[in-house]
């Protein structure tokens, strides 16, 4: 119980310091103005780096977030492959600022938080827990799934100390991708 004090305790004062960090990074960042999603809004590009156990493999991969009709909502497709198999959801905003839903137009609907221009989301499908991490900058963005099958859990720990339930990755996709430039034509 002692070492699950000190462990509290430093992490307490490592947040407190981290956050005076950020409040002072926050200010000179000219990110810190953005609204969301609406100042991130375009066509992103590059390529999806997809690790397992089985290796490594690479593909291309589109993001695009663009207005509709709907102030509150917005198109959210991703495109994965040569053949550019699309994905079609809508990101809509919710009553709280920080709170998006991701609807992929089948019935599923996934929260979706915002902070410090990321949006997170965390879901269980079909024995797989999800984790999925979107950083937007000014000219591009970082696209991170993280998944854990929930059979390879294991638990350590004890009452005394802690019960931790151990979620061990086994697949990592993750891709950086450029914003397009508007491009203008000379006739």
């Amino acid at each position: 119980m002692k070492y699950l004090s000190i462990f509290i305790l430093t992490f307490l004062i490592l947040s407190c310091e981290n956050k005076k960090e950020a409040s002072t990074q926050e200010k000179v960042s000219p990110l810190s103005e953005k609204v969301f999603p609406e100042d991130f809004l375009g066509v992103y590009k590059g390529e999806l780096k997809i690790t397992s156990s089985n290796g490594t493999s690479k593909i291309p991969m589109e993001f695009h977030l663009t207005k509709t009709d709907s102030v509150d909502k917005f198109s959210y497709q991703i495109f994965y492959g040569k053949e550019r198999d699309p994905r079609s959801y809508n990101l809509e905003r919710t009553h709280n600022p920080n709170l998006f839903l991701v609807d992929e137009n089948n019935g599923i609907i996934l929260e979706s938080a915002y902070a410090d221009h990321t949006l997170y989301s965390t879901y269980e499908v079909m024995g797989n827990l999800l984790h999925n991490t979107e950083i937007f900058y000014d000219d591009k963005m970082e696209f991170m799934i993280a998944m854990a099958r929930i059979q390879d859990t294991s638990m350590t720990g004890s009452e005394e100390s802690a019960l931790v339930k151990n979620y061990p990755m086994s697949v990592l996709q993750r891709a950086t991708l450029y914003k397009e430039t508007a491009r203008t034509s000379s006739n």
